[in-house]
Parts: structure tokens; sequence; C-alpha cells
């Protein structure tokens, strides 16, 4: 198609232009408290992995002024997010459970502690949006959204973006493969390793999202396949998380008046398991095939 962007350059500033684009948007969304946290997070993430993948193609003393706001945005973003990813969580958790294992008003307390803890995290986006630290943020977006700071490296062929896609696919590999080695020896950091190998598929998803104008039908094929990896690794991820504030909350909460830990620990012990149902896939996983036995998990 002749509309079909020629240069790297190109590619890769329409890319960057539609990441701007939403957050820069996303402000009086927020303000109303409309869902765009989720969506708003997303585009920083996007914008964050095209930033290190293709770190060649930009002024790096640009970047580097950036990147440390991305992440102070995301980490107020994903405060509120990860809370409502734990709330969804434990209601499904405790509506599959029988009515007799459920003691006490645990529903309701988690629920009250969770929407406490997202109303404070939600306040601090808020006060953030009135920030001279947000409107600097803004002002440096709308420059990226207009004028991305390319350098030489950018001006090659748009085909040159296959070897910022294979590099992300490498790393994505050599994370996984770490990681499943962690399994079959047991080792404690293998948690930590399959954190890491989530951040590599995101990234190389990314990358791919990033080709998908030039690639129709392949990039659509491996950001499916990646999409499903990324559903593991983070249903992962968010049962590591929530058996970290189980574990808070039944000691915390389950020894007061009223109140009984048992459920607590029920629900602890389920998300324990799950968590060694993963290892343990991994851990039987032949040397090359962790990506492979990780989506035997997948939700069909």
């Amino acid at each position: 198609m002749n509309d079909q962007p020629k240069l790297l350059r190109d590619l890769t500033a329409g890319y960057i232009a539609e990441q701007c684009t939403v957050l820069i948007e996303a402000e009086p969304q927020l303000r109303a408290g409309e869902p765009v946290i989720h969506s708003t997070r997303v585009a920083v993430r996007r914008l964050r992995s095209t930033l290190r993948t293709c770190a060649g193609l930009f002024d790096p003393t640009r970047v580097g002024e950036l990147e440390p706001e991305l992440v102070w945005w995301a980490d107020l973003l994903g405060a509120v997010r990860d809370l409502d990813i734990l709330a969804e969580r434990m209601a499904h958790r405790l509506a599959a459970l029988p009515a007799e294992m459920v003691l006490g008003p645990v529903p309701n307390t988690i629920t009250i502690e969770l929407n406490a803890q997202r109303q404070e995290n939600f306040k601090e986006v808020v006060e953030a949006l009135d920030s001279p630290r947000y409107r600097a943020l803004i002002i440096e977006l709308h420059r990226w959204q207009s004028a991305p700071p390319f350098t030489e490296a950018a001006d090659v062929d748009v085909s040159e973006v296959a070897r910022y896609v294979k590099r992300a696919g490498k790393k994505l590999d050599r994370r996984l493969a770490q990681a499943a080695e962690a399994c079959r020896v047991g080792e404690d950091q293998a948690d930590e390793l399959l954190h890491r190998s989530r951040k590599a598929g995101k990234r190389h998803r990314y990358a791919v999202e990033l080709a998908q104008p030039i690639w129709g039908a392949k990039a659509k094929k491996i950001i499916n396949r990646r999409k499903r990896l990324q559903d593991v690794l983070g249903d992962h991820q968010d049962s590591h998380v929530a058996a970290s504030v189980l574990r808070e909350l039944g000691a915390r909460v389950g020894v007061q008046e009223g109140q009984n830990g048992f459920t607590y620990g029920v629900l602890l012990g389920m998300e324990r398991e799950h968590l060694q149902q993963l290892r343990d896939v991994l851990a039987r996983s032949k040397q090359g095939s962790a990506e492979a036995a990780l989506l035997t998990l997948a939700k069909s």
C-alpha cells in the first residue's frame, strides 16, 4: 500500500504518537473517575518498551529525561490497577468456595480493606495531575508526539524493525529458560525470574505491535500467542501478590473480634497451590520448551 511507512523512523513515530495521545488525553477521564487506569498504564508500558527495545533510534539524553517520569507515572497508576485486579481475583476465589468454608465476614472485610486502599491510591493519582511534575511530563509527551528525537539509526528501511523484534524475542527466550531452570532445581528466585519473563514477553509483544502495520497477519498471530503467555505469567504474578496480601490480612484481621482467620488461610493455600502448579509445569518441561509448557496452562 502507498500509505505504508517507508522508513523505520516513520513506523516508530506513528506508534509513539499513539501512546502519547492516550496519555495526554487521559487527564480529564482520570479526573472524572472513568475506567481508564488500565489503558493509560498500558500506554506507558508500550512507550517505555519502545524506548528500551529500540534504544538506538533515540537521543539517549532525551530518553534519560523521559524514562524516570514514565516510571513515576506508571507506579502511581499501577498502585490503583493492582488493587482492581486483586479485588476481582478475591471475589472469584470466594465465590468458588463452599459456603461452609467462608467463616466470618471475610468477603465484606476484604472489600472494605481493598476499597479503602484504592481510594487512597487513586487520590494520589488525582493529586499528581495538579503537580508541576505531571505538567512537565505532559509537555514532554507533546514533544515526543509531534517530533520524537530520532538518531540517524532510524533513517533505515522499515523492514529493519525485524532486528528489534528478533532481539526482544531472544531476550524472552533467555528469561524463560532461566525461569524454567530455576524451577527444575528449586531455586528461591524462580518467582522473580518468572516476573522478569513476563516483562520480557510484554516487550516482545509491543515490538511486534510496532511491526504490525507492515507485517499484517504474521504480527497478529505472534501477538495473540504473546497475549496467551502474558495471561499465564500475569496470573502467576497476581497469585504471588494475592498470597502476600492474604498472609498479611489474615494475620492482622483474622484474630480480631468477630473475625475468623480460617478462610484467609484457605485462600492463601489456594494461591500457593496455584503458584506451585506453574512451577511444576516448568520443572517438567524440556530444554527449550518452556513457552510451550506454559501455554498448556492458558485459558481456552
